[in-house]
């Protein structure tokens, strides 16, 4: 189990590490709307979750393991088609987010 808990916990630390690239472009490009505030408030929310998750040992038993880990990959794929979302809306020159 202690094994799970550290692949989880690794793989939470590369996602927050791809979302603060991302982030870290955007405001350096100066992308960052209103609206693009919000999604990353909320994707930010969401990871904190799980990683709150993993800390207080829910990933005990095999279920719950499952369950927290599909929860990672929704996170992360989410995060993605978010970031692709963005990337195709400003490269087609629209930085106020619509």
């Amino acid at each position: 189990m202690d094994d799970l808990r550290s692949d989880l916990a690794q793989r939470l630390d590369e996602l927050e590490a791809h979302i603060g690239e991302v982030r870290k472009t955007l405001e350096q490009q100066r992308f960052v709307s209103d609206q693009l505030q919000r999604e990353w408030d909320d994707m930010m929310r969401q990871h904190a979750e799980l990683r709150r998750r993993l800390r207080s040992g829910e990933v005990k038993g095999s279920e719950a393991a499952a369950t927290l880990e599909e929860d990672i990959d929704v996170l992360r794929h989410a995060f993605f088609r978010w970031a692709a979302r963005v990337d195709k809306r400003y490269s087609a020159g629209a930085p106020d987010g619509s």
